[in-house]
């Protein structure tokens, strides 16, 4: 999480090793959309997922969460 004083600038994550990838298909894409909107609004309440990503979206939402409030000045 890249963060100023007054915005998110941007939410990247370490590249999945290709396991990780198979036995999870839905994190990359998952963690693109949530990092799209929380860069688009400023902030990670009310936002939307598919119902196929909840618990994967979920997830990501929480570690980002933990991220940003590990950035806050």
């Amino acid at each position: 999480v890249t963060v100023d004083k007054d915005h998110i600038n941007s939410i990247t994550m370490v590249p999945l090793s290709e396991a990780v990838t198979t036995m999870y298909p839905l994190v990359q894409p998952a963690f693109d959309d949530l990092a799209r909107q929380i860069c688009d609004t400023q902030t990670t309440d009310n936002l939307s997922y598919p119902k196929e990503t909840q618990y994967t979206s979920s997830a990501l939402l929480k570690a980002i969460d933990t991220a940003l409030n590990k950035a806050a000045p």
